[in-house]
């Protein structure tokens, strides 16, 4: 399981002679892995061994290294697993693998600290939500976590409390006396909508979602506490026929797109906040600035968009350009595959929150890469 305090952990690594170990993989069977990875793994392994030419000592420890990841790929990943990251540092006695159920870019990097941007957007994605089946009738509470249903609280209305739970009989005249209490019911949406609030501030989740007639949707909403409200970011539609599995899949569907929404309104806003008197940054240059000061409150990166750079072994400055030697000291550099998987090495260490944005033009327009600021 992937939280933040694990991936300021894994950010925190480092190694002084640039050889920390990541891999990434999809390990689904639409990409036929078992065939695929370690061919790809191989290749790539010995390309970076042949560009570095790592001294004999470093040169071990990479291959044993390297071993382990393979012997985690053909021993230890479960069926259900759709991805897979490693990260691995045998000078330090680091060896951390994740296996996840989405699969991932195929990528084996060899760098000073570890390449976690992966897992960023992993637990950005699979982030906790609630679903709120509701009705007149009865209602249910579920909680997905990482695509999984993890809890289910149900709550009966007047007409389960009319009748008999075990027989299911239900007096006809009784029945419609309490569908007609229009008070039993409001008690009902109150009784689920106190239950979810409860459960929002027990797990901290920051999105629900809503199944139901949208009329009952809407009454219901009407009768949640204004901070439970704030957090129901998508309605979808009730049928009677679909599956508890299908249903959660509507959910989690709704959630990405509300997701994809607030984060264009984030943009929006980061580029409305640009300026000498704004809350905004963009491009590469100016947000590793705000990093290095400590200003960054939400780090924007454009997902898919991966610019290669280096940085200076010495200082950690961070280029755009490859350049065999650092322009400030002199010293020596080192390639990186993703410049901006650096900044979001930071952000996590910093504290900030870091979103990979998808769909969201005005973002590349930005060079990709953005932050909201604390102060200025």
């Amino acid at each position: 399981m992937i939280d933040r305090d694990y991936l300021k952990t894994l950010a925190a690594y480092h190694n002084e002679r640039g050889f920390m170990l990541t891999v990434s993989l999809s390990t689904s069977r639409l990409d036929d892995w078992r065939q695929t990875a370690p061919t790809f793994l191989n290749s790539e392994f010995n390309r970076i061994i042949k560009e570095r030419n790592p001294e004999k000592e470093y040169k071990r420890i990479l291959e044993e290294d390297f071993q382990r990841v393979l012997e985690v790929l053909n021993y230890e990943v479960e069926q259900r697993t759709q991805g897979l990251v490693v990260v691995a540092d045998g000078s330090q006695g680091v060896f951390e693998h994740l296996q996840l159920p989405l699969r991932l870019q195929n990528r084996l990097i060899v760098e000073p600290h570890p390449y976690i941007r992966p897992l960023v957007h992993a637990m950005a994605v699979m982030e906790s939500f609630l679903v709120v089946r509701v009705s007149r009738d009865e209602s249910s509470i579920y909680l997905v976590d990482w695509w999984q249903l993890t809890r289910e609280d149900s709550f009966e209305g007047p007409y389960l409390r009319s009748g008999d739970r075990e027989t299911g009989e239900a007096p006809v005249k009784e029945y419609y006396a309490a569908a007609r209490q229009e008070s039993l019911v409001d008690q009902h949406f109150k009784d689920v909508g106190q239950a979810l609030d409860r459960l929002l501030e027990e797990t901290g989740v920051r999105r629900v979602a809503i199944c139901g007639q949208h009329e009952i949707a809407v009454k219901f909403c009407r009768q949640l506490p204004a901070r439970t409200n704030a957090k129901v970011v998508a309605e979808i539609p009730c049928d009677a026929s679909a599956s508890l599995n299908q249903l959660l899949v509507a959910a989690r569907e709704a959630i990405y797109d509300a997701r994809i929404g607030e984060q264009s309104r984030l943009v929006t806003r980061v580029h409305e906040g640009l300026g000498p008197q704004g809350l905004g940054v963009a491009g590469f240059d100016q947000t590793m600035q705000a990093l290095a000061l400590g200003q960054v409150q939400i780090l924007l990166v454009e997902r898919g968009h991966r610019p290669p750079g280096c940085m200076c072994m010495q200082e950690g400055l961070i280029r755009v350009t490859e350049e065999a030697a650092c322009p400030a000291c002199g010293g020596p550099t080192i390639y990186l595959d993703d410049i901006l998987g650096e900044a979001v090495r930071q952000a996590i260490l910093q504290g900030a929150e870091v979103e990979v944005v998808e769909r969201v033009d005005l973002l590349h327009d930005m060079g990709g890469i953005a932050a909201l600021l604390r102060y200025k």
